[in-house]
């Protein structure tokens, strides 16, 4: 009877067919099962890291640029302020021409400040004179200006000479007849731009800043186009730099504070690490001390992901059910 229970062929197919197959099969399955959540809990490990770190760096890099554009912006005053000056006159009754001085008021802003304090500038007016022979006889003549503050307070005067630039018969004329064709079509004129620096380094006061300045033409007969008044910056220092070499410095700048602001978030993050929750420790791989009542918080997880677990496989169930299989009976 033995005999043929052992020799039953449904109980050998079962032990030497069915149940090696069944638990290599499991085997099979329970590792690539195992190396695929691995995989998939390392990337997606790896792309959160990647995603908060890119997005810390972002953070930081645009941090870096808007400190120093605030910087440059805050620091650079404009280079050059231009101002129309409408020279104006008094009429002769009796003869024609001119009775009095070429003066205009050319109000320079409705603000209390238009320069920066303590900011050394360049003030010149630029006249636009012909090459009339009234003013190649009229010689030399004095530019005067006057910069005042609100209400009519003097803060500073100045007065430079200025005359035409002398050229021979013999250069006027070579010069007339190769400019012909400009001068035929209208595209030159004979005339000169005279520039006249009445301040080489005007500073304004910060008690009394300039609000408006007035220029005078000292002379009759001097004929004019027209006229400019130019405040330019005088820059010095790390003015100068940044003002010459925009780019350098700018990258000079940048690179500086995002070195610093690197610094600190660096130094911030290892200082409230120990605020932190748990998880994200865990995420970029800072060790978590263990601390009294923890084993009660790991029951806790371990019981979530058994429920949280797949609900047609139960890795441990299937194991033992393996184990079971290859005990000999």
């Amino acid at each position: 009877m033995s005999l043929l229970i052992y020799m039953n062929p449904f109980r050998l197919f079962r032990e030497y067919v069915r149940t090696p197959i069944e638990v290599f099969v499991a085997k099979q399955y329970l590792g690539y099962k195992k190396k695929t959540d691995e995989g998939i809990n390392s990337a997606r490990a790896l792309l959160y890291k990647v995603g908060v770190i890119s997005i810390f760096l972002s953070a930081i890099l645009w941090i870096s640029v808007f400190m120093y554009v605030v910087f440059y912006y805050t620091y650079m005053p404009n280079v050059t302020h231009v101002r129309p000056v409408h020279l104006q006159f008094k009429s002769c009754d009796e003869n024609m021409g001119v009775c009095s001085f070429l003066s205009a008021h050319v109000q320079l802003t409705r603000r209390s400040h238009m320069l920066m304090p303590a900011q050394p500038y360049r003030v010149k007016v630029i006249l636009e004179m012909p090459e009339s022979q009234i003013n190649k006889d009229l010689g030399m003549f004095m530019v005067c200006a006057q910069m005042r503050a609100k209400g009519g307070v003097l803060v500073s005067s100045s007065c430079r000479s200025a005359m035409l630039r002398h050229r021979s018969r013999l250069h006027q004329v070579m010069r007339t007849f190769a400019f012909s064709p400009f001068l035929l079509s209208g595209v030159n004129e004979e005339k000169q731009l005279l520039q006249v620096e009445l301040f080489s380094d005007f500073e304004d006061d910060q008690s009394l800043p300039v609000t408006d300045a007035y220029v005078e033409v000292q002379s009759r007969h001097a004929q004019v186009y027209s006229c400019e008044l130019h405040i330019q910056a005088h820059f010095a220092g790390l003015r100068y730099f940044m003002f010459n070499w925009p780019k350098l410095s700018a990258l000079i700048g940048i690179s500086t504070n995002l070195f610093f602001v690197t610094l600190i978030f660096i130094l911030s993050w290892y200082h409230l690490q120990d605020g932190l929750p748990d998880f994200v420790k865990n995420k970029f791989g800072a060790s978590v001390k263990p601390e009294e009542g923890d084993n009660k918080r790991l029951v806790g997880k371990v019981k979530l992901e058994r429920e949280d677990s797949s609900m047609f496989f139960d890795d441990e169930s299937l194991m033992e059910e393996i184990q079971k299989l290859e005990e000999p009976k």
